[in-house]
């Protein structure tokens, strides 16, 4: 049946025990709601009315049950939705929490309510159960297409969020991926209830679970083309997004950077975005049981695109530490440990924030006495330990056959520079520079007219230094027969 726009379609399967019947029906309207669908199995009929659904308005659902005993139980499921054009359903809330898991007590009827919110298809399922009459699961199947220019499609959210973010961003996949995190953080806040589970809901609710948070930002990745991968632990119960970044995973928590703590000396919206699993199982320990089992689809050793590499913040943090690493450098300690500032801050916290900072410390050239050192530094709970190994005393260096660093040009000198092959000491030497190389061929500058002078010259083949410069007389006025 097709009414104002809507579309209906109703697939009604009814079970009693171990006997399955399907049966295909459509919706006919009764004279108290503009729609019902209904299912019979074993004498017991189950009927679901309703009246013409308006989106971003609740739509209810009376549900009721004839023959059998005449008492009834009765269950709604979590809707579910798709796009338009799509085939692709997505339970909008959590199926196996709260009010979807439950039946009623024993009653004739029951009013469900349920606001449908964006443009597209959902599925509702209903259910009674007779045991007295041997029924115990007996289910309507109905679909139903709702459209309006004022709740558009998840898909055509998701598209405008990714327009927008292609003209506000360099279009390197590091800032879309940024820019989509920090959108969908505003668009939702974390469901306490527990309820609210999709994309769906995410984006059109603003409200939704870690699933919600996983869904919409999958949805927004691939959109603006960006590789990506749910990560699911079982353990902590928790779920969130890999998604590759120049050829490398990473992973990120849009669900934990959703917070307005302001108590750290950082951007606490940024710590679990492009981490590394080995970071990311400090906050979700059970992590740790899931991407070091081997054939881990998605491993994340980099934290090249992590947010605080990025912007410069996590230098900053070294910065903080480098006197600290000069004088046990200067002393030439070999292993000793610095304290973390930052040790009063939560685990989950401190531990992912050390973990940046030494992948940045290990990044750095250090030095001591002017020679290079190699400095390992790891986290240890709340503190730095570090390794150094330093250059080799020689009393006789044996240096490498050298590397031009700094080219020279026809007028600037250049710059050579050598390395011991015992101690990795350098050293630097000027390199001439080359003096030019002219032509001996001319070259016309300016080619000559009948009425203007032009110019050659010979030009040097390395840059645009020119000598000789000579004149070529103007050439002579060409007259045609003219006209008679």
């Amino acid at each position: 049946m097709k009414k104002k726009g809507i579309k209906l379609f109703s697939l009604l399967i009814s079970t009693m025990v171990f006997i399955c019947n399907i049966s295909f029906v459509k919706a006919e309207e009764t004279s108290a709601y503009a729609y019902s669908d209904s299912a019979t199995s074993n004498g017991v009929t189950l009927k679901v009315e309703w009246n013409e659904p308006v989106l971003g308005e609740p739509t209810t659902f009376h549900v009721s049950a004839t023959g059998g005993s005449g008492i009834y139980k009765f269950n709604m499921e979590a809707p579910s939705y798709t796009n338009p054009d799509e085939l692709a359903y997505e339970s909008v809330a959590d199926p196996s929490r709260g009010e979807w898991t439950k039946y009623t007590s024993e009653c004739e009827s029951q009013d469900y309510t349920f606001t449908m919110m964006a443009t597209g298809t959902y599925n509702f399922r209903f259910h009674v159960m007779d045991t007295k009459a041997g029924v115990t699961y007996l289910r309507t199947n109905t679909y139903i297409q709702v459209s309006s220019p004022n709740y558009p499609s998840v898909n055509s959210i998701v598209q405008n969020a990714v327009t927008r973010c292609n003209s506000e961003t360099n279009g390197s996949d590091y800032s879309k991926a940024l820019w989509l995190h920090d959108w969908l953080l505003e668009q939702l806040d974390y469901d306490n209830s527990l309820k609210w589970s999709s994309a769906e809901s995410a984006l059109t609710r603003s409200s939704g679970t870690c699933q919600a948070y996983e869904r919409a930002y999958a949805k927004l990745l691939s959109a603006a083309g960006i590789e990506n991968a749910e990560t699911r632990d079982t353990y902590d119960g928790h779920t969130w997004n890999a998604m590759k970044l120049d050829g490398k995973w990473y992973q990120v928590d849009c669900t934990w950077d959703d917070s307005s703590e302001n108590y750290y000396n950082f951007n606490r919206t940024h710590l679990y975005f492009a981490l590394s699993d080995e970071l990311m199982a400090i906050a979700h320990q059970g992590h740790n049981k899931i991407y070091t089992v081997e054939g881990y689809a998605t491993p994340s050793n980099s934290l090249e695109h992590n947010y605080f590499v990025q912007n410069g913040d996590a230098q900053q943090w070294v910065e903080s530490y480098r006197n600290r690493i000069q004088e046990n450098l200067n002393n030439k300690n070999t292993e000793f440990s610095i304290q973390a500032d930052n040790s009063t801050y939560p685990p989950s916290i401190y531990g992912i924030q050390n973990g940046i900072i030494a992948y940045v410390m290990n990044q750095n050239e250090w030095f001591a006495n002017g020679k290079k050192v190699e400095l390992a530094a790891k986290t240890n709970d709340k503190q730095f330990d570090f390794t150094v190994t330093y250059s080799v005393d020689c009393t006789n260096h044996e240096w490498d056959e050298g590397k031009v660093t700094t080219k020279p040009t026809c007028t600037t000198k250049g710059v050579k520079t050598f390395t011991c092959k015992n101690c990795k000491t350098t050293k630097t030497e000027e390199v001439n520079a080359l003096g030019h190389d002219y032509s001996k061929n001319w070259t016309i500058d300016k080619k000559a007219t009948c009425t203007e002078e032009g110019s050659k010259s010979h030009h040097c083949t390395r840059c645009d230094s020119k000598k000789d410069v000579t004149i070529i007389s103007k050439t002579s006025h060409n007259y045609d027969e003219g006209f008679s």
